[in-house]
């Protein structure tokens, strides 16, 4: 039951039992038929607001269960189409990620999202934990060679200087940026728009359409829902 409901409750009963007490002394001091009534018209009335509170909470309760369903249901739909939509986009691609480690779910979800579009996942890399430790963080990933991967950085608060002067070292290197965000994130990122595919809705089926068609078509700018925003997709031929 929801803490709201809870307190509710627990304040009626206290309520309730507050005037059980009332009514036992108040009916052994005052054998009034008038005072008699009227508790029985409050008890009646504490009743009723218990039992629409009672409704309410399970009324809510079947929606949240019709809201969690449908949810469920939509994601599902959208892997169908969505494999049917990106298919073969990314053949021939080189794919990195890096992230701050806090969430893995978005890295998760993305990974798929590339491997389905046909592309090789080179790997996950956390940032390090501080900008003098870059130098060998690259050295280490550049261990094996590989051809102008495209580097996916999953930004989802404000660029640390560690993530600033890594994403300049990934343009250095020749990689492709796309930087992807959340939707409820507000990290401006306009200063990365010239050499990198900003999408800013990274969570969004959406923005996972957005984040394939740009990749596909070399792109670079921002797409989403910002004031800065190209537009909401890119718009390219999908043949």
């Amino acid at each position: 039951m929801h803490i709201g409901f809870r307190y509710h409750v627990a304040t009626l009963v206290a309520v309730f039992f507050s005037l059980f007490l009332g009514i036992i002394v108040g009916s052994i001091l005052f054998q009034d038929d008038l005072l008699v009534q009227e508790q029985n018209s409050i008890i009646n009335e504490l009743e009723q607001r218990f039992k629409q509170l009672e409704l309410s909470t399970k009324e809510m309760q079947a929606n949240l269960k019709q809201i969690e369903t449908r949810d469920q249901l939509l994601i599902e739909g959208w892997d169908l189409v969505r494999a049917a939509l990106i298919h073969e986009q990314l053949l021939n691609h080189q794919v990195m990620f890096f992230h701050n480690g806090e969430q893995l779910a978005p890295i998760k979800r993305l990974t798929k999202l590339v491997e389905d579009a046909g592309a090789e996942v080179y790997g996950s890399f956390v940032w390090p934990n501080a900008p003098e430790k870059l130098q060998n963080f690259f050295e280490d990933i550049n261990s094996e060679k590989f051809d102008k991967p495209t580097a996916v950085v999953w930004v989802d608060k404000p660029l640390s200087e560690t993530v600033k002067q890594g994403l300049e070292y990934l343009h250095q290197l020749g990689c492709k940026l796309c930087i992807v965000q959340p939707y409820s994130a507000d990290v401006n990122l306009a200063e990365f728009a010239e050499n990198a595919l900003i999408i800013d809705l990274g969570d969004t089926f959406i923005g996972e359409l957005a984040v394939i068609r740009g990749l596909s078509a070399g792109l670079t700018g921002i797409y989403g829902h910002s004031s800065a925003a190209v537009g909401l997709i890119p718009q390219i031929d999908m043949e």
